[in-house]
């Protein structure tokens, strides 16, 4: 497990973010690997100031960047609703978090304790890691598991909307086209790996990590780039994203509508994650709002406008303990992170 080793010298950087810091983390959104000299010239300010900046919020975990756990075509994905001995929803969050198939953890309140988004290569690791690596787990009561059918939406499309329209267009980036996924080598494993922990590496260092040379580094992750196997990722502290309250539901339509509906929920601003599963419950979407009434607000707009849509539970984050493999706080600031090669044994050490 790597640590970023927060100290009391940096406790000055957690402060509100501004507005420049808002811009920079939208343009980072929407470019994560964009060169300073765009997006200082797009924000409006010297390329040397906007790399300062990101380099604050990096260091006081308020902001950074990430990659997911590289796709393949047998990719298995699982939402694992957890029930715990009483107050030891934490302990039990803290523990499984140490394990590169444990993508997102929360302590949650409602009808689970905790909800952890498991990702792994193939159904034989997903098989291995809910019935072997969580039989390990003291204090655990109950595993509820929904496998993953479709992804509609996920986060990394989420944007915080700072920039004007015409900004954003300039940010614009596009990966190109690939024919589709592709056999991925140890090498672009180990790329993406470094890519989870510092998502603008320099080449050089992703070249170091792979043990291979800068070019081949440049060409294998434009391939997964425009292959989509590779998704990088840049995140905001949720306290600092002006939407502090991050509620999941849980709800069930129709199989003939669930298509059309789950298109139209990935629509809504507000909603960061959609995604078909298989279960009594075949849709789980993860949401960001400003306030506990907002929440209750989207969700009565959501019954609303899509009658189909039939949320039958809903639950509160009321601690984040991991996001995509960066570990956080209790304020949502990132402190480290895990090594994201879901390849290995569940329940190894990192």
């Amino acid at each position: 497990m790597q640590d970023c080793g927060r100290n009391s010298a940096h406790m000055h950087d957690r402060a509100n973010l501004d507005e420049v810091d808002l811009a920079l983390v939208n343009a980072l959104q929407i470019h994560p690997r964009a060169p300073w000299s765009l997006i200082g010239s797009v924000l409006g300010i010297d390329p040397v100031t906007a790399a300062r900046r990101w380099a604050r919020l990096e260091r006081a975990g308020l902001a950074w960047i990430s990659a997911y756990p590289p796709t393949t075509p047998t990719q298995a994905t699982a939402f694992v609703e957890l029930s715990c001995a009483p107050g030891r929803g934490v302990d039990v969050a803290r523990e499984l978090a140490a394990d590169p198939q444990a993508m997102t953890v929360d302590v949650t309140a409602g009808g689970r304790d905790v909800l952890v988004t498991v990702s792994t290569p193939d159904p034989q690791v997903l098989s291995r890691y809910l019935l072997e690596r969580m039989s390990r787990v003291e204090h655990l009561q109950q595993v509820r598991s929904h496998p993953a059918v479709r992804i509609y939406t996920e986060a990394s499309r989420w944007r915080l909307r700072a920039l004007d329209h015409d900004q954003a267009a300039r940010m614009a980036w596009d990966p190109g086209s690939a024919t589709g996924p592709v056999s991925l080598t140890d090498q672009d494993w180990a790329i993406a790996v470094a890519l989870a922990a510092d998502g603008r590496a320099p080449v050089a260092a992703l070249a170091e990590a792979a043990g291979t040379s800068t070019s081949t580094v440049r060409r294998r992750m434009a391939r997964m780039l425009a292959s989509r196997q590779l998704r990088l990722r840049c995140e905001l502290a949720r306290t600092q994203s002006g939407w502090p309250v991050y509620a999941w539901f849980f709800a069930r339509v129709p199989p003939a509508h669930l298509d059309d509906t789950a298109r139209a929920l990935a629509r809504i601003p507000e909603v960061r994650a959609v995604t078909s599963t298989a279960g009594p419950q075949n849709l789980i979407l993860a949401v960001w709002q400003r306030s506990l009434a907002d929440v209750q607000d989207l969700e009565t707009h959501m019954s609303r406008r899509l009658p189909d849509l039939d949320i039958v539970d809903r639950s509160i984050v009321v601690r984040p303990v991991k996001l995509v493999g960066r570990l956080l706080d209790e304020r949502g600031h990132a402190t480290g992170s895990v090594p994201l090669d879901t390849r290995r044994s569940p329940g190894s050490p990192s």
